[in-house]
């Protein structure tokens, strides 16, 4: 099952990517957009080390892996195209939008305590300290998901025209989280495959809603 689970996943985010390279890698594009395929490709390919572990070994070596730096790779791309120049344009670090700041915390909480579930029924080891580091870029890019999905929005409608991006990226990091926690606690087969389905859904939106978004800056 799990075989068919990790195919699923790399295939979605084959195709997310290979959509993306071709709609946005053909002609001049944002920096930003080309960051977010990047971090589909990066989820591609750690899902694809997983699925080539599963063909040669029967099995996903639960310490350290490659397919680790996949994910991480993801979220790091991720957190790289919120952080910066577009946090910048939409806050500029006033006391009028400490609220916003605040509630944002809410995201990266939610994704650590998740892990904090994990190491109590699972202790700190070889298993969880590495998926703590995954972790903590997941946390990274959650912080900024939720933020652009709440500020107020700026001229032309900035922030309005990827809300929708951003709520599919927020998403996608709890689900990442729920994954590693249905597995942690072996779960009956429906919560994982429920969780890996939605994770293929959102893998395969990625780019078409972001590029619905984007659309909306140059109309």
């Amino acid at each position: 099952m799990y075989l068919y689970l990790s195919l699923a996943l790399t295939i979605s985010a084959g195709i997310g990517f290979g959509y993306g390279l071709f709609r946005f890698f053909r002609d001049e594009s944002a920096l930003y957009v080309r960051m977010i395929i990047f971090a589909v490709g990066c989820a591609m390919l750690g899902r694809l080390f997983e699925t080539l572990q599963f063909l040669v070994n029967g099995q996903l070596y639960t310490g350290f892996h490659v397919g680790l730096l996949g994910t991480i790779g993801c979220f790091l791309f991720l957190f790289s195209a919120n952080f910066g120049q577009m946090d910048s344009i939409v806050d500029d670090r006033s006391k009028s939008f400490r609220k916003t700041r605040i509630i944002s915390l809410s995201a990266p909480l939610v994704v650590i305590a998740i892990w904090c579930l994990i190491a109590a029924a699972n202790g700190v080891n070889e298993t969880t300290i590495p998926i703590g580091v995954e972790t903590l870029f997941i946390a990274l890019a959650s912080y900024f998901h939720l933020k652009h999905l709440i500020i107020k929005d700026v001229s032309f409608g900035l922030i309005r025209s990827i809300r929708s991006y951003n709520l599919l990226s927020l998403v996608y990091a709890l689900l990442c989280m729920l994954e590693m926690l249905v597995e942690s606690f072996n779960l009956p087969a429906f919560w994982i495959i429920t969780v890996v389905v939605l994770q293929c859904a959102v893998l395969l939106a990625f780019v078409p809603v972001l590029e619905r978004g984007v659309k909306k800056w140059t109309t």
